[in-house]
């Protein structure tokens, strides 16, 4: 029997049962405990951090955070890391260390983190985990975080895939330093966006709205905030206007 490890943030769970996600309907397990643990995460996409051997094939994974503040707002919940056993597991290559199972699968045992973010530093301070927290980054990726354009360039190209206003608005709000390249690729794959700075101020509207209206799905909202008025002071006074308003009815609603 080999074990496997399940991160998750649902809690006491008996028997996994597989769930649909990008490559079918399957369990997701890993060999590697520091992913599992990752993945038990709140939230976070190829917008907000890289996980990856970067700088070398061996070693620790190295985390990359690809905006100010993110990994708090990521991690910032319980978990549970669930051990199983490896026997209904195949490997599909999804480009991680991972390996799915389309039955489900009984629980061998359940280790509980009140908290995600002590567990990726204690991770950090064991060595099996380097962190490059905002701006740093390994020596091999750029660092205007341009790596995103091309990424999506490749999945146009490769996959078909479309990218909507709607992400392109998120490209721009968590990435201002890449309005001007947001536009090119845009201008590249024949959509017609186009972003000055002074959208950003409507942009940021609607995010923060978004997230007043539900809570459960991160906006960055404060990661966006100190982006923009570090990449465009000029904007910087109506951003901070709609930034004072939104932390007023965060502190209502918490009350």
């Amino acid at each position: 029997m080999g074990i496997i490890y399940h991160g998750s943030k649902e809690h006491d769970l008996k028997v996994l049962e597989p769930k649909k996600s990008t490559h079918g309907t399957y369990v997701y397990a890993t060999p590697d405990k520091v992913l599992a643990i990752h993945f038990s995460k709140r939230c976070g996409d190829d917008l907000t951090y890289d996980i990856g051997r970067f700088s070398k094939n061996t070693g620790p994974w190295e985390l990359v955070e690809k905006i100010p503040g993110a990994l708090e707002k990521m991690y910032a919940n319980d978990s549970s890391l669930y051990t199983l056993d490896d026997a209904t597991f195949k490997d599909i290559k999804t480009g991680f260390n991972e390996v799915v199972s389309d039955i489900p699968v009984a629980v061998i045992d359940e280790e509980y983190y009140a908290s995600v973010y002590d567990a990726i530093l204690s991770l950090e301070e064991a060595g099996l985990l380097k962190i490059y927290r905002y701006p740093n980054k390994p020596d091999v990726m750029p660092i205007d975080n341009s790596d995103i354009l091309n990424k999506w360039r490749r999945y146009n190209q490769k996959l078909g895939r479309e990218f909507s206003k709607r992400d392109f608005n998120r490209l721009v709000y968590l990435h201002p330093k890449l309005l001007d390249k947001a536009n090119e690729l845009a201008s590249e794959l024949h959509y017609d966006y186009h972003y000055e700075k002074e959208d950003l101020i409507d942009i940021f509207q609607d995010f923060v709205d978004m997230q007043l209206q539900n809570f459960d799905n991160e906006r960055y909202v404060d990661c966006a905030y100190q982006s923009i008025c570090d990449t465009f002071p000029s904007i910087s006074d109506e951003i901070t206007k709609i930034y004072t308003v939104y932390l007023s009815q965060i502190n209502q609603k918490r009350l």
